[in-house]
Parts: C-alpha cells; sequence; structure tokens
C-alpha cells in the first residue's frame, strides 16, 4: 500500500483549512501594536481623520502628543518622523492596518484597520461615560464637609437644623443615585 502525500493526504482526512481572517488581528499582534505609545497616537491621529495624511503631518501630530513637560513638540519631530518612516509606518502597513504609501510620503487607514477602529471606540465610549456620569458621593462629601463645618462653629439651635438637613441630603442623593443606575 502505497501512503498519501501532499494535496491527496489533505483531500483524504476531509478537512479544510480556513483563509485567515482579513479584517481581525490575534491578541499577540494587538498587543504589540498597541504596546508601543507612537504606534497608538499614530493609529488614534487615524481614526480621527478618514483621508490620507502626509507623514509630516502625522509625525508633528504625533510628537506633539508624546512630548512631555521637559521635551519641546518641535525638538521631538525629527525623531518621531524618523522612527515612523523606519519602524512604525512599515510594520502597521505590514498587517494592514495602514497604507503607507513611501514614495508619496502619505499613510492611510488600511484594509484591517476596522479591528483597531473599534478598539478606539470602546475606549472613547468608556472614556465618556466615565466623564459624563453623575458622582452622588462627591457631592455627599462636599456637602458632609460643608454642613458639619457650619454645624460646629454655629449655636447649638441651628446644629440641630443643620444636622436634620445633612440627613435629608444624603437621603435625597440615595435616590438620585438609584434612579440614575436604573
Amino acid at each position: 500500500m502505497r501512503p498519501t502525500v501532499g494535496l491527496d493526504a489533505v483531500l483524504a482526512t476531509g478537512k479544510t483549512t480556513e483563509p485567515p481572517d482579513q479584517t481581525g488581528l490575534d491578541d499577540a499582534t494587538m498587543f504589540d501594536i498597541l504596546g508601543n505609545e507612537r504606534r497608538r497616537v499614530c493609529l488614534h491621529c487615524l481614526a480621527e481623520h478618514e483621508t490620507a495624511l502626509s507623514v509630516s503631518a502625522l509625525g508633528q501630530q504625533v510628537a506633539s502628543f508624546v512630548a512631555d513637560a521637559e521635551t519641546d513638540s518641535d525638538e521631538l519631530y525629527d525623531s518621531v518622523y524618523i522612527s515612523l518612516c523606519q519602524t512604525h509606518l512599515p510594520k502597521l502597513d505590514a498587517i494592514g492596518l495602514v497604507e503607507y504609501e513611501q514614495d508619496q510620503k502619505q499613510v492611510r487607514q488600511g484594509p484591517r484597520f476596522g479591528a483597531i477602529r473599534d478598539q478606539f471606540e470602546a475606549a472613547r465610549t468608556t472614556e465618556e461615560q466615565s466623564s459624563d456620569s453623575f458622582r452622588p458621593e462627591t457631592v455627599v462629601r462636599v456637602l458632609t464637609v460643608a454642613i458639619g463645618a457650619a454645624a460646629v462653629v454655629s449655636p447649638p439651635a441651628a446644629r440641630t437644623v443643620l444636622l436634620l438637613g445633612l440627613v435629608a441630603v444624603h437621603c435625597l442623593v440615595l435616590i438620585l443615585a438609584s434612579a440614575i443606575s436604573r
């Protein structure tokens, strides 16, 4: 009996291979890409622009974002521009997140950009929810300190009113918090 090899062996098993996912990225690739601040900022800038950007304009945006108090973005620009051209954009282009035209020094969102766009939209939604949310515990803390301080320096008759007011404020905030969470 002759052993089955090559394509015949694959056909004999009845198994087929599935083409790789053209939109998603595996976790290791995602962590590698997002693990570098310049790549994260580069992708974030491209997510904000639907059209192609010059590498120069992208470099200025990335440099201004990654610059800290001791470093001026103009001083950092050359380093950012070179690292984008030599390292980050070719890497992002190789996995399809961007389309990098080296000759024209242009970059735009690539065919697999949707995989990363979802990450940015999820992060933006979380930030918006946390910044827009009402913080009843903060209100209670501020009012407790203010009313407590007023009660300490006020006459005994006013203390009773202030402390009852404090209890009322706490109850009101608890009611508001439960209504908001529904």
